[in-house]
């Protein structure tokens, strides 16, 4: 039993800190020219190959932390991403036609595939984004409903991305809206987490929060965005 709350308290406070950085959209996010790190290169070069086959160009690769850079310096003595395990590798490329991003994050030696697409009236300003993805942790914390997600443990990109269609169908019937370009990647992946955290934040006792939200994770994985957020998207007819 103490074992299951240190490991829960572990959790919580980790979620807390990580929340915490992303509200200032992480921690020193820069941009690369080229994949690093003996893992991130397969796996990179196993979705470009299949990313070019499927019509996607190429963006951009970045690094980023979850950790403030005061653990990292405390922890390792430096909060060089070339020298620490807590800096997360992503890779972007984007579909011009179906206006759709797919990426790859490696966290931790593990790799996950995302795609998302931005919905709205204006080029760069927009009023949902969707996000489909195969990391289980996406599951956890709520999401405010004008970035609804997916997500699939265990699917691949192929199947990911059919059920990234299908939930952009529904979010376009339901909005009216069409998908956007999403600009700047690096804009785009700040304004994403720093949001997410100012949504979690919201919440009253949002840290104690986290016990309850870890493990009723597994209610909001492998549901489609239509069953999550029906009644929090509004339909066309509602809108101003």
């Amino acid at each position: 039993m103490l074992l299951v709350l240190f490991v829960l308290y572990f959790i919580a406070d980790s979620a807390r800190k990580t929340t915490l950085t992303m509200q200032r959209g992480a921690n020193a996010l820069r941009e690369l020219p080229f994949p690093v790190g003996d893992g991130f290169v397969a796996a990179y070069q196993r979705a470009d190959a299949w990313a070019t086959e499927r019509g996607y160009h190429r963006r951009e690769i970045v690094h980023f932390s979850l950790v403030s850079e005061e653990d990292l310096v405390r922890v390792h003595g430096h909060a060089d991403p070339d020298d620490t395990p807590w800096w997360v590798k992503s890779a972007f490329w984007w579909h011009p036609e179906r206006r759709c991003v797919y990426s790859i994050t490696e966290v931790q030696g593990r790799v996950f595939h995302d795609f998302d697409t931005a919905f709205g009236r204006e080029p760069g300003r927009p009023e949902y984004e969707l996000t489909t993805s195969n990391h289980p942790d996406g599951a956890v914390v709520p999401r405010p409903p004008r970035f609804p997600a997916q997500v699939f443990p265990g699917k691949g990109a192929n199947e990911l991305e059919a059920l990234h269609e299908q939930a952009t169908r529904w979010i376009e019937k339901r909005t009216g809206l069409g998908p956007l370009e999403p600009g700047d990647t690096l804009a785009h992946v700040r304004r994403h987490l720093r949001l997410q955290a100012e949504h979690t934040l919201a919440h009253p006792l949002w840290h104690l929060r986290f016990y309850i939200w870890h493990l009723s994770k597994g209610r909001r994985l492998n549901r489609p965005v239509w069953e999550l957020y029906e009644g929090r998207i509004p339909a066309p007819g509602r809108r101003g």
